[in-house]
C-alpha cells in the first residue's frame, strides 16, 4: 500500500521518511505565521516566524519527522510543552505562548528572544555581570518552581537567553518534570519529612537526560534524590564557568566525567581566577556540594547570597526591576486566557478574557476571545452577545471576518444553518481569500447533503492555503460521496503528506482502495488508522469488511 501510495516502504513505522512535511521560509502557517528562518538540531526544529496576531515575532519549536512514529515522546513533547506553558510570564522565562499542531506535529509557540544564548559571554564577564545574570536565573528559577512546580533539568549557558540590553532568560524546559508528581513517590516512605525521590533503574533512564557536564550526581547513579537541588547543581557547573571561563570537570570520555562528577572533588575556582572573591568560591563549591543535603535547597536562599557578594564586592544589590511582560495589562490577560484555552480550560480562560475586557473594552478581538470561550462552555446566547459587543467595535477587515466566523460557528452549534451561512457570507466579504472561513462554509454545506457546492469550498480554502489538511480530508469526504473513488484517494493522499497522523484519512483512504477492489491495501490503510486510534468505528468497520472479501 505505502509502495502504491509513496513509492517505496510498506510498512508504518517506517514511513516518516515519505510521509509528513517541514515548513520552508515564505511558508505562512493557518494564515498567521509566516516563517522567516527554520533551524535544525538533532531532534527538534525551530522556526523563527511573524505573528500577525500578535504583531511580534515568535518561535515555533517541533521535533523532526523521524520522531512523527513515537507515541511515547509525542505524549511527552505535549506534557512538557504544557509544563512550560503553566510557568505563564515572568521577566527571566522565556514565554510559551501555545501548543498547536500543524502537520500531525505538536508545536510550542514560544516567546522569541532579541539577543542569543549566554554562552557566548562565557570567558567575558565581569564579576558584577556574572553576578547579575546569576541573580537574574535565580529568579526565573524560583518563579517556576513557586507556579508549576517545575524542575528544568537541563540547565546550561546555551538555555538561558540574553537580551540586548542585559536581561537573562531561561528557556528549553523540554526536559522538565512537575515536582509534586515525582516527590509522591518518595512521600509514601517519608511522611511528615522533606519530600525526595529516590529513583530505581528504570525510572532513572527515563528521568535522565540533560547535558553531562551539568549533572548532577544523583542523575548519575542507579538510585538517588531528585530535586531542586538538582537544578542548582547545575546552576553551580554554569556559575563556574561565569567566574572562571572554564567547566569544573572536563574529559573527553564520558566515563571519566561521570566518575569526577560522583567522586572527585571540586577544584576551587580561585586556582583558575585567584582575584575572585572566597565568598564566590564558597557559593560555587556549596552549589556543587556532591550530597543533594549539602547544597543550596531552593533558588531564592542562593540569591540571597549572590545578592550579599554583589552588595560586598560589586557596589550594591541588584534591584533592576524588569517589566513582566513587553505587553498591555490588557494583552497580558489575553495571554493568560489563551494558555487556558489551549490546555482545555475554558472557564479559566473565560475569567482571563473578562479581565481583559475590564481593562480595556474597546478592543474587537477581546470580545472574540469571550466568545470563543463561551461557545467551548455552550454558552450560545452569551457568546452571541460577545460577538455582537465587538462587531460594535471593530475597525479593520480581518476584526469583522473573524467574528462573522465566530457568528457562523454559534448558529451552527445552535442548528441554525441559514443564519450560519448568512454569517459566513459576511465574512468572506471582508476577508474573501480566508481559508478558514471558506472550509467552514463548505463544512455546513456537506452537512445539508450538497456535495457538489461544498468541494468548491474546499477547493478555495486549498488555494488560498496548501497546508490546510482538514480542507483536503474534507475535499476527499465530498468526492467520496460523490463515488470518485480514484481521485478522492488521491485527495486523501495529499491530506496524509500534510499530516499522516489523520487516523481518519487512513481510514477513508482505505475506504476508497476498497471501492476499487484493492483489499489487501485496504487492510494495510485501516490497520495503520487503527494504530493512531484503535477505537475509529470506520476503520474497525472497514477492516472487518476487507477481511471478508480476502476470504
Amino acid at each position: 500500500m505505502f509502495r502504491r501510495m509513496f513509492g517505496k516502504k510498506k510498512h508504518l513505522t517506517a514511513r516518516g521518511a515519505e510521509l509528513g512535511r517541514e515548513f520552508s521560509v515564505g511558508d505562512v502557517v493557518e494564515q498567521r505565521y509566516e516563517i522567516e528562518k527554520t533551524r535544525r538540531g538533532y531532534m527538534g526544529i525551530v522556526y523563527v516566524a511573524y505573528d500577525r496576531q500578535r504583531r511580534r515575532q515568535v518561535v515555533l519549536k517541533t521535533f523532526q519527522n523521524k520522531f512523527l512514529w513515537d507515541e511515547e515522546a509525542i505524549n511527552r513533547f505535549k506534557t512538557e510543552a504544557e509544563l512550560w506553558m503553566r510557568i505563564g510570564s515572568h521577566p527571566n522565562i522565556v514565554r510559551a505562548y501555545d501548543l498547536r499542531t500543524f502537520m500531525g506535529k505538536p508545536h510550542v509557540v514560544a516567546e522569541y528572544v532579541h539577543g542569543g544564548p549566554l554562552r557566548t559571554l562565557i570567558g567575558h564577564l565581569e564579576l558584577q555581570e556574572a553576578l547579575d545574570y546569576a541573580i537574574q536565573i535565580c529568579r526565573g528559577m524560583t518563579h517556576a518552581v513557586d507556579q508549576a512546580n517545575i524542575l528544568h533539568r537541563d540547565l546550561k549557558p546555551d538555555n538561558i537567553m540574553v537580551t540586548l540590553d542585559g536581561q537573562a532568560k531561561v528557556t528549553d524546559f523540554g526536559l522538565a518534570r512537575v515536582l509534586p508528581n515525582m516527590l509522591q513517590w518518595a512521600a509514601r516512605d517519608r511522611a511528615r519529612q522533606r519530600p525526595v525521590l529516590r529513583l530505581r533503574s528504570t525510572i532513572a533512564k527515563d528521568l535522565i537526560g540533560g547535558t553531562l557536564p551539568y549533572m548532577a550526581p544523583e542523575l548519575l547513579e542507579e538510585t538517588g534524590f531528585v530535586g531542586t537541588w538538582t537544578d542548582i547543581y547545575a546552576f553551580g557547573v554554569m556559575l563556574y564557568e561565569f567566574f572562571t571561563g572554564r567547566l569544573p570537570f572536563d574529559s573527553m570520555r564520558d566515563e571519566s566525567l561521570i566518575r569526577m562528577h560522583r567522586t572527585a572533588p571540586v577544584p576551587d575556582p580561585r586556582y583558575i581566577k585567584g582575584k575572585l572573591p572566597t565568598d564566590a568560591s564558597v557559593i560555587v563549591l556549596r552549589c556543587l556540594a556532591k550530597r543533594p543535603t549539602d547544597r543550596y535547597q531552593s533558588f531564592a536562599e542562593l540569591e540571597d547570597d549572590l545578592q550579599a557578594l554583589r552588595a560586598a564586592h560589586a557596589g550594591g544589590y541588584y534591584n533592576k526591576i524588569w517589566p513582566e511582560h513587553n505587553t498591555a495589562e490588557r494583552d497580558r490577560w489575553t495571554e493568560i486566557g489563551r494558555t487556558h484555552m489551549d490546555l482545555g480550560e475554558y472557564s479559566e480562560a473565560l475569567a482571563s478574557f473578562r479581565r481583559a475586557v475590564a481593562v480595556d473594552a474597546d478592543q474587537a478581538d477581546s470580545w472574540a476571545n469571550l466568545a470563543r470561550a463561551r461557545l467551548k462552555l455552550w454558552q450560545y446566547n452569551e457568546a452571541m452577545r460577545d460577538v455582537n459587543e465587538g462587531l460594535r467595535r471593530a475597525v479593520r477587515r480581518d476584526e469583522f471576518s473573524q467574528l462573522y466566523g465566530l457568528c457562523g460557528e454559534i448558529h451552527s452549534a445552535m442548528q441554525m444553518p441559514p443564519k450560519a451561512m448568512e454569517a459566513y457570507n459576511q465574512g468572506l466579504s471582508y476577508t474573501p481569500k480566508s481559508p478558514y472561513l471558506w472550509r467552514a462554509k463548505g463544512q455546513l454545506i456537506q452537512k445539508m447533503g450538497m456535495s457538489r457546492e461544498a468541494q468548491e469550498c474546499f477547493e478555495k480554502a486549498i488555494q488560498y492555503d496548501k497546508h490546510d489538511s482538514q480542507a483536503w480530508q474534507l475535499l476527499g469526504d465530498c468526492l467520496r460521496a460523490q463515488e470518485r473513488y480514484k481521485r478522492a484517494q488521491e485527495t486523501y493522499a495529499e491530506a496524509l503528506k500534510l499530516d499522516p497522523r489523520s487516523a481518519e484519512s487512513w481510514a477513508r483512504y482505505g475506504l476508497c482502495q476498497l471501492e476499487q477492489g484493492y483489499a489487501k491495501e485496504a487492510l494495510l490503510s485501516f490497520d495503520a488508522a487503527l494504530k493512531l486510534n484503535p477505537d475509529l468505528e470506520e476503520a474497525l468497520a472497514g477492516a472487518r469488511t476487507a477481511r471478508q472479501k480476502l476470504k
